[in-house]
C-alpha cells in the first residue's frame, strides 16, 4: 500500500512537471508565430529609383565601375535578354540585368548569425526596362532584410551596404551627365 501511495505521489509530481513544461513549450510558441508574419510583410520591401535617359547596360556598367570605387570586388552579372539569345529561347524581352554583390566575408557574418539569410545573400540589384522605356534600378530594402531574419548585425555590416546603395543612386545623375557630355563632344 505504501509503495502504491508513493508511485502515486511520483506520478503526480512527473505529471505535473510535464504540465508546467507543455505551458512552457505553448508560451514560447506565440513568438515563433509571430515571426511568421513578420516575416511576410518584411519579406516584399524594396527601394527604386529611376535612372532618366539612360540605357540599362550603361547603368549596369556605373554600377559595377561604382562598386569598384568602393572597394567591393565581388560584383557578377546576370544579363537576362543575353542569357535568353545564348540559350535560343525566341520571346521579345525588354533589357534587364540582375547585379549579384557583396563580399564575401560579410556575407558569411550574416549567415553565421542566421543560415536562413544565406536565401537573400549576396545582395543583388535589378536594372531593367519597364514598358514605357524607362530604367529602374529596385534592390531589396536592407532595414527589411534585416528584420526579416531578425539580424542584430553587430558589425554594422546593414547600415554599410545602405549607405553604398544611397551613394550610387545620388552619384548616377553626375555619372550620366558626363557620359551626355562625353557623347556631345565626339
Amino acid at each position: 500500500m505504501k509503495k502504491r501511495f508513493l508511485w502515486t505521489l511520483i506520478l503526480i509530481g512527473i505529471l505535473s512537471a510535464c504540465e508546467k513544461t507543455n505551458q512552457k513549450s505553448t508560451e514560447n510558441l506565440q513568438p515563433v508565430e509571430e515571426k511568421t508574419v513578420e516575416k511576410e510583410e518584411s519579406a516584399l520591401r524594396y527601394k527604386m529609383f529611376k535612372a532618366e535617359d539612360a540605357q540599362v547596360g550603361q547603368v549596369a556598367n556605373l554600377f559595377k565601375d561604382f562598386l569598384e570605387e568602393e572597394g567591393m570586388y565581388y560584383p557578377r552579372f546576370l544579363d537576362f535578354q543575353a542569357a535568353a539569345q545564348i540559350d535560343n529561347v525566341e520571346f521579345p524581352m525588354k533589357p534587364a540585368v540582375l547585379v549579384i554583390f557583396g563580399h564575401p566575408k560579410e556575407m558569411g557574418v550574416l549567415i553565421r548569425e542566421n543560415p536562413e539569410a544565406a536565401v537573400d545573400l549576396p545582395f543583388r540589384i535589378l536594372i531593367y526596362e519597364n514598358e514605357e522605356g524607362e530604367v529602374w534600378v529596385m534592390y531589396k530594402d536592407f532595414e527589411a532584410f534585416k528584420k526579416q531574419f531578425f539580424l542584430t548585425d553587430n558589425d554594422n555590416i546593414i547600415p554599410k551596404y545602405e549607405k553604398l546603395l544611397d551613394g550610387f543612386e545620388e552619384k548616377l545623375p553626375a555619372y550620366l551627365n558626363k557620359i551626355k557630355q562625353r557623347q556631345a563632344s565626339e
